[in-house]
């Protein structure tokens, strides 16, 4: 069967015409509306290269400098979590030679895309739906555990994350003690009337608005076949898919459809609570670590400025190049599970 479908065509981004033949259903068949409207800029992802000479690739020298860090930091050392932090959970990155944004050539969705096309949000609670299932296999791994394991000691005064999967909390982490800087994927909100709700319950209502997609999920699941699973939950479908048939339920208070998972989208701005929580963890710390983050995006790289322009040092524990490499006192290229483990046993182990 023959579709006519409008596709990105790179590196320019025009729009043009191609032929797929895409064996489906009438109904899985598509033409992708792009709307016009302007975009953010996008930090583009990592190349695989070398660490850098001076990065700390030695396991023991890794364990040493960590925990003569948590121990000069007088039990005030704020953490900061990337994707990286999840990968180990079976959630991939985005910017690491191996992650989504470079294996797949893609980028994720903007929040004025979100805003504007009835078609985009179709398309993102569609590959939302199907991928929800999956981010919740996913469980705490020991970066995860580690880390709990430090604030209960009192070695961490607070963490904040970027990630929106809640492994943390799954870890054991008090809500009280934890900043998501860029939302959570556990909870839905109306952009009308900025009603909440639990992700679980709306992804019930969306059981029951999409039997055929309903279907179409238990028969991936049952041929072994299930889609790779974004860092924002959502999978990876053929650009052939169609999203018209996929219906959004309202939101339960003001029965408007502009529903969106409370994560913060490329162009959209973090909730002012949440950013002056983090800035208050930044004024009170005496030192900060960084976790699985390439820092790309500003709310993150901003943080680990200000904690700079205070006097205060700042140790990366992640793979590959960050954002901030020409400011932090120190890096570390190892697996963060496999660091913080030793870091646990060797120097700081449970009473």
């Amino acid at each position: 069967m023959l579709s006519t479908l409008r596709a990105w065509q790179r590196p320019n981004r025009r729009l043009h015409q191609v032929q797929v033949r895409w064996h489906s259903k009438p109904s899985m068949l598509k033409s992708t509306i792009v709307p016009n409207v302007r975009m953010p800029d996008f930090p583009m992802p990592q190349e695989a290269r070398e660490p850098d000479a001076d990065s700390i690739v030695d396991l023991s020298e890794a364990v040493a400098r960590i925990a003569e860090f948590i121990e000069d930091s007088d039990n005030k050392m704020l953490v900061m979590t990337g994707a990286g932090a999840s990968t180990d959970s079976g959630i991939p990155d985005y910017r690491s030679p191996s992650g989504r944004y470079v294996k797949n050539h893609t980028r994720p969705i903007f929040f004025q895309e979100f805003l504007a096309n009835a078609e985009f949000r179709r398309r993102y609670w569609a590959r939302g739906y199907l991928g929800w299932p999956q981010m919740l296999k996913a469980k705490p791994n020991s970066t995860h555990y580690a880390l709990q394991n430090l604030l209960e000691q009192g070695h961490i005064s607070s963490l904040i994350t970027q990630n929106v999967d809640h492994l943390h909390h799954a870890a054991g982490t008090p809500e009280d003690r934890i900043v998501e800087l860029h939302g959570t994927l556990h909870e839905v909100s109306c952009l009308s009337c900025h009603h909440t709700t639990s992700r679980f319950d709306f992804q019930q209502r969306l059981d029951e608005l999409n039997q055929d997609w309903k279907t179409y999920q238990q028969e991936i699941v049952a041929s072994g076949g299930e889609p790779k699973t974004n860092p924002d939950g959502d999978v990876e479908l053929p650009s052939t898919v169609s999203y018209d048939t996929f219906k959004i339920p309202p939101c339960d208070a003001c029965g408007n459809h502009m529903m969106k998972p409370r994560v913060v989208f490329f162009g959209e701005n973090i909730e002012t609570h949440v950013k002056e929580k983090a800035a208050r963890l930044v004024e009170e710390c005496e030192s900060m670590l960084v976790i699985g983050s390439s820092l790309a995006t500003f709310s993150a790289f901003r943080l680990v400025k200000r904690v700079k322009e205070l006097g205060k040092p700042v140790g990366v524990l992640n793979m590959g190049p960050t954002r901030s490499d020409a400011l932090i006192d120190w890096k570390i290229e190892l697996n963060s599970s496999m660091v913080l483990e030793e870091v646990l046993r060797q120097r700081f182990p449970s009473k």
